[in-house]
């Protein structure tokens, strides 16, 4: 999962803050642990929050989409 995100992410082109560019993020970690169903907690650091959005979909199969 983490391998795929990061080729997805990359392959956006968004770059080192928001100029365009191969390498948008240089690793990506994706970590589980038991939760209450009422939370889903994310965690993304990132250079400039303002300059950065996106959406990102898993679905129960393992699909991966990034808008």
């Amino acid at each position: 999962l983490e391998e795929e995100l990061e080729e997805l992410i990359n392959a956006s082109g968004v770059g080192p803050m928001g100029l365009g560019g191969k390498t948008t993020v240089l690793a990506v970690h994706a970590e589980y642990a038991h939760r209450h169903p009422a939370s889903l907690p994310l965690g993304i650091v990132i250079q400039c929050w303002a300059d950065r959005r996106a959406h990102v979909s898993i679905s129960p199969t393992g699909e991966v989409s990034v808008r």
